[in-house]
C-alpha cells in the first residue's frame, strides 16, 4: 500500500517537502514579489540592474516571512509540479491585486483633493478617469 501511495504522489508531481510553505502564505509572498517586480521593471530599463535589485528585494520579502531561499524553491517546485494548483494560486493573486487596484482608484477618484490638483496643474485627465468622475 505504501508503495502505491508513493507512486501516485510522484505521478501527480513532486513529493511534498517536509517544510512546505502553506498555500495562503505562498500567495502572500508571491503577491508581494509581483508588486515589487512590477515596480522595479518600471523603474529600471537595464536587465542587469533589474535582476540585482529583484534578487535583493526577493530576499527581503523571504526574510520578512521567515522563509529560507531553499524552502521557497522546494515549495515552488512542489506547487509548480501541480499545474492546476499553481494556476489557482496565480488566479488568487491576480484577483487580489485587481480588487486592491479597484479600491485604490476609487479612493483616488473620490477624494476632492486629487481632482483639483490635477486641474490646477494643467494636467489632462485620462478619458477613462474623466468618465468615472461624472
Amino acid at each position: 500500500m505504501f508503495f502505491l501511495g508513493a507512486c501516485s504522489d510522484s505521478m501527480n508531481g513532486k513529493p511534498t517537502p517536509q517544510n512546505l510553505i502553506p498555500r495562503d502564505t505562498l500567495v502572500m509572498v508571491l503577491k508581494d514579489m509581483t508588486l515589487i517586480e512590477s515596480h522595479i521593471q518600471s523603474k529600471y530599463l537595464h536587465v542587469s540592474r533589474f535582476q540585482k535589485t529583484m534578487n535583493m528585494s526577493g530576499k527581503k520579502i523571504l526574510d520578512h516571512y521567515s522563509i529560507s531561499h531553499k524552502r521557497f524553491e522546494q515549495s515552488m517546485e512542489y506547487y509548480g509540479s501541480r499545474q492546476d494548483e499553481m494556476q489557482s494560486i496565480y488566479a488568487q493573486i491576480l484577483d487580489s491585486l485587481n480588487k486592491e487596484a479597484s479600491l485604490l482608484s476609487k479612493d483616488v477618484i473620490l477624494k476632492d483633493t486629487v481632482i483639483p490638483q490635477i486641474r490646477t496643474k494643467g494636467m489632462k485627465l485620462n478619458p477613462i478617469m474623466h468618465k468615472n468622475l461624472k
